[in-house]
């Protein structure tokens, strides 16, 4: 009797430690939001913006074209879409989910180093556009970050803290 209660004590170890192990190389991510979805919802949000051009994670060369946004690397993003304006001018609105939640906020940092890069290209070649990107928004929900940068960004923040 004692030999087969310490069997199955074993074998219940055994379960345990191969279950554990397996969990250790989950990524942590929380939310199961439609990323495209949502970004539609929150570039529908600014009805001010101009003609827009859109990158996706969907792309041929997404990876390459995710550098315009980030030097983030790229294997730590799950999903992304970017849209910006068309003329050159300041809007742009990004949703990303990178693909651990623990790296959000090494993206936000990331992303506040591209709103630098973009104030000075905008007072080199157009200082009227200037304050629309000081005046950017950045937020944060799960492991999605919002940047938006338009005329009415605060309907954009309100659009993607609603989801």
């Amino acid at each position: 009797m004692g030999l087969k209660i310490k069997k199955i004590i074993a074998g219940a170890l055994a379960l345990a430690v191969v279950f554990g192990l397996s969990a250790c190389g989950e990524k942590e991510t929380t939310s199961s939001v439609d990323v495209g979805a949502l970004f539609e919802k929150v570039v529908a949000a600014d009805t001010q913006l101009p003609e827009m051009k859109t990158i996706s994670s969907s792309d041929a060369d997404a990876d390459i074209n995710f550098t315009v946004l980030c030097d983030m690397d790229y294997e730590r993003i799950a999903e992304y879409h970017y849209t910006y304006a068309a003329d050159g001018s300041a809007p742009e609105i990004a949703l990303i989910r990178v693909a651990d939640k623990s790296d959000v906020a090494t993206l936000m940092s990331k992303l506040k180093d591209h709103v630098k890069d973009r104030q000075g290209a905008m007072a080199e070649y157009s200082p009227e556009q200037v304050e629309q990107v000081s005046a950017y928004v950045l937020a944060r929900k799960d492991d999605m970050v919002l940047l938006a940068i338009g005329p009415q960004n605060g309907l954009v923040q309100k659009a993607f803290e609603e989801e």
